[in-house]
């Protein structure tokens, strides 16, 4: 009854059209005010401040930071110009072009929607521009988009890593050989269907000169995953330490190289930063006590006795966990579903054996595929605000790209070596 109770609180506050945010909060006091009276809402800024103090969290404004530079200092054209290069000339080229530049800037962002807002306005605007249909392009942007949290550097590791004490580096490593699949499979869809539609290629081959001047300017902008990977792997910093390398980057290319940042366009991007990171820290400060009233009420515990119930067997688990997360991210915030779902989840998963390094990958990927589901999905309100396509007309055409990532999900989900070899590979402990 008491599971009732709260999620339906929560739920209701929710269908009401109060933010996720205040609908942990609220329903958090409630539940508070129930167990122990006015006395124990104390716990609920102690909950709140702790919730946010982690270190890993450091590095979530200064990915946001270098996400915003990275847009407003001309890398993500060259960016662009770069997988043009590369795939521009077959059948739906441009199709193509969209996921390897979103594959590329996934490795400097690791924003979702800070590809769908910032690199869509580029690859909506080329590929209307080159005969393709605006809902196509808006639906390739939205669903391409989804790559940038699962190729390092990626903000849900970071969180991910905070609330459960994983190895941000091996989450970071787990996360390219399942991001790269998820494009390839992106990409195979788009070859189907621009053979049915015969949708329109690049016919002008660029010149050697002209294919070494792309690559020449776009050379420094691709050498930051490098500096991000390369030196967390080496130890040179941390992954929050990372997270500063890549803004202060950024902010080099954009005023000193490309020239295309003035520091008058700095206190603009700043701001913008601060109003996502705060929106961020905004959920899981109030999910934090929500999480403490789980735990405390044994809600997790009556959860998982329920899942084992039906079967114990691990792939069952799995299949169910990740219904549950598909069902979940189509009404629900992903870092709030992290933050939620966690105390129910982990002590779930270490009961069947189950990596918790494997398990990071499955969820922030299947909250990705939650991202571009209808009614609440983040990238798909950013691409919609950029292409004036409704929201279900986008979802009609990308069915399909969609389909292509639950199989890379499943695939990702029984092939743990997928996730693990990489972490193996770097000697991370217990990977």
């Amino acid at each position: 009854m008491l599971i009732v109770t709260v999620f339906g609180g929560l739920i209701l506050l929710m269908l009401l059209g109060v933010p996720i945010a205040l609908s942990l909060g609220l329903t958090a006091i409630g539940t508070m005010y129930w167990m122990g009276g006015a006395d124990l809402l104390i716990m609920f800024g102690q909950r709140a401040y702790f919730g946010t103090t982690s270190f890993p969290l450091l590095a979530v404004p200064f990915f946001i930071l270098a996400g915003n530079l990275m847009n407003s200092g001309g890398i993500t054209q060259r960016i662009f110009s770069v997988a043009q290069l590369c795939v521009g000339r077959i059948h739906g080229g441009l199709g193509h072009v969209n996921v390897i530049a979103s594959m590329i800037f996934a490795g400097m962002s690791g924003s979702a929607v800070a590809d769908a807002a910032g690199l869509g306005v580029v690859e909506i605007a080329a590929m209307t521009k080159a005969g393709y249909n605006l809902r196509f392009s808006a639906a390739i942007t939205a669903v391409s988009s989804t790559i940038g949290p699962i190729i390092p550097p990626s903000i849900p590791f970071v969180i991910y890593g905070s609330l459960t004490n994983v190895s941000v580096g091996a989450l970071f490593l787990g996360g390219i050989i399942p991001g790269l699949l998820m494009g390839f499979a992106l990409m195979a869809v788009i070859a189907l269907v621009a053979r049915r539609k015969n949708l329109p290629r690049m016919t002008e081959r660029p010149s050697g000169r002209e294919a070494l001047r792309v690559l020449a300017g776009a050379l420094p902008a691709l050498l930051m995953p490098v500096f991000i990977v390369g030196g967390i792997l080496t130890g040179w910093f941390t992954p929050t330490e990372a997270a500063v390398v890549a803004s202060i980057y950024a902010i080099f290319l954009g005023l000193v190289f490309y020239r295309e940042l003035r520091l008058a366009d700095l206190p603009g991007v700043l701001w913008e930063s601060v109003k996502q990171t705060v929106q961020v820290m905004f959920i899981i400060a109030a999910a934090a006590p929500f999480g403490w009233v789980l735990i405390q009420q044994q809600i997790p515990n009556a959860v998982i006795n329920a899942i084992l119930g039906v079967s114990s067997t691990p792939w069952v688990v799995l299949l169910m966990v990740n219904l549950i997360l598909l069902v979940l991210g189509m009404f629900i915030e992903g870092i709030a579903i992290m933050i939620i779902t966690f105390p129910i989840f982990m002590p779930l998963i270490q009961h069947i054996h189950i990596d918790p390094t494997h398990f990071g990958v499955i969820v922030v990927l299947n909250l990705m595929i939650g991202l571009v589901t209808p009614p609440v999905g983040m990238c798909l309100y950013a691409v919609s605000a950029i292409s004036r396509v409704s929201m279900g007309e986008m979802f009609l055409e990308m069915w399909p790209y969609i389909l292509g990532l639950i199989v890379v999900l499943g695939v990702v989900t029984y092939v743990p070596d997928v996730v693990m070899l990489l972490p193996r590979m770097f000697g991370f402990a217990g990977a």
